[in-house]
């Protein structure tokens, strides 16, 4: 049993200053004084008269001694109360535990101190980490004009800040169908690939786009929201979607999630990416604004170079050849053929001229039936047709769709 556990609630341990200093008082001075007095009185050394002026001067000096001591355990005792009172209440995040031993807060409070410088290194690092890459993405931006190149680039750097394993960029595409298109995947392998469509109603990244502001899910199978089960590729059940932001609009999302159940999403993570985010589509805008403005400076100048083809000396099939190899640079093709009508034969479609970057069989003067083809829905409409799709289903297609029934015509024009 040892010495404090004998002496239970009254030990030294749970005991202040002051109670310390008097029982320091009373070894060292009391004690002492009273077994001189006993054998002074036993032995009668009272009649020496040095003795009594010898014990006075002892009095005093003993007397100096406790109120010099008094004074340093008074500056302790300070110390220890302004440290739990003020410091450690303005550094520590929880309150200071203190009890009556003022050496033994003292230890607690540089204890706490040292835990908070820490804390506050390990946060400094993680902010020096988060500025470093945020520096990285802005001077990619002079090194690149690769819109997609920023998003991919965005999405590493967002993956490595919260520590997460799978993401992606999706870009929102605004036609008559919304649809996000995938710009940007890592660690989703042959589920999801560059340049996948996923419907904008289906998906539950369209929150983050109609809410305009981060969408955090803690548990994708309880969201009250949701309801549906986590597929396994996706890893963990808890996932965070953020709006890639624009000054003006919302050009995509970023959806990141982890393979480790017991890390959940929070708001720390969002409050990480969300100046990453900020620069990542400041710069993508920058850069597909650029593009824009480029296009449309060469789409100007092939249309004023086509204008001078018109109205120089070129005829016939040298006027359309000029003609075609401006449109290509503006439009890349694998091959272009112009075809007229027959005045002998008006069922038939004649080539009058074409431009091929390979092989191809159609050749000049052929004959087709445009029946059946998406070139008899072209002239019947007299507009333009999109097609998407080169195996033509066989229902007809409404107006921007794809050809139903093919036939030669079709065959040898979009066949590989």
């Amino acid at each position: 049993m040892s010495f404090y556990k004998w002496l239970g609630e009254d030990s030294l341990k749970n005991r202040n200053l002051y109670y310390k200093l008097n029982i320091i008082f009373g070894l060292f001075f009391l004690f002492p004084v009273f077994g001189f007095i006993y054998f002074a009185y036993k032995y009668d050394i009272l009649t020496d008269k040095f003795v009594p002026i010898f014990f006075m001067i002892v009095l005093v000096f003993s007397f100096f001694g406790f109120v010099i001591l008094k004074n340093l355990f008074d500056k302790i005792k300070n110390i220890s109360e302004k440290m739990a009172d003020s410091f450690i209440a303005d550094v520590a995040e929880d309150p200071l535990k203190t009890g009556a031993d003022e050496l033994q807060n003292i230890i607690q409070s540089f204890t706490n101190i040292k835990n908070q410088f820490a804390t506050t290194f390990k946060q400094l690092e993680k902010k020096g980490s988060e500025i470093s890459i945020l520096k990285e993405l802005s001077e990619l931006c002079y090194v690149t004009f690769d819109p997609e190149e920023i998003l991919y680039v965005a999405l590493e750097r967002s993956l490595m800040l919260t520590n997460s394993d799978i993401g992606s960029v999706l870009t929102l595409e605004k036609t008559e169908t919304k649809e996000f298109v995938v710009k940007a995947s890592v660690g989703l392998g042959e589920y999801v690939k560059l340049g996948d469509r996923i419907k904008f109603e289906t998906s539950i990244a369209k929150y983050a786009v109609i809410n305009k502001s981060p969408l955090i899910v803690k548990d994708v199978e309880k969201d009250r929201r949701f309801g549906r089960i986590n597929l396994e590729h996706y890893g963990t059940k808890s996932f965070v979607c953020m709006p890639i932001k624009t000054s003006n609009e919302i050009v995509g999302v970023l959806t990141l999630s982890r393979k480790d159940d017991n890390k959940e999403y929070s708001q720390d993570d969002v409050e990480v990416l969300t100046p990453l985010l900020s620069n990542a589509a400041f710069t993508y805008e920058n850069i597909r604004l650029l593009k824009e403005n480029e296009l449309g400076s060469i789409q100007l100048k092939s249309i004023e170079r086509i204008f001078k083809i018109i109205n120089s000396s070129f005829r016939d099939s040298e006027l359309v050849q000029a003609i075609l190899n401006e449109i290509h640079t503006v439009v890349p093709f694998d091959i272009a053929v112009v075809m007229t009508r027959d005045e002998n034969m008006p069922e038939f479609l004649t080539v009058s001229d074409l431009m091929a970057t390979g092989t191809t069989s159609i050749a000049k003067g052929d004959y087709y039936s445009p029946k059946g083809s998406v070139i008899e829905k072209v002239l019947k409409q007299e507009s333009a047709i999109i097609v998407d799709d080169k195996n033509f289903p066989d229902e007809e297609p409404e107006m921007g769709d794809t050809a139903s029934v093919p036939n030669k015509l079709e065959k040898d024009l979009f066949a590989k």
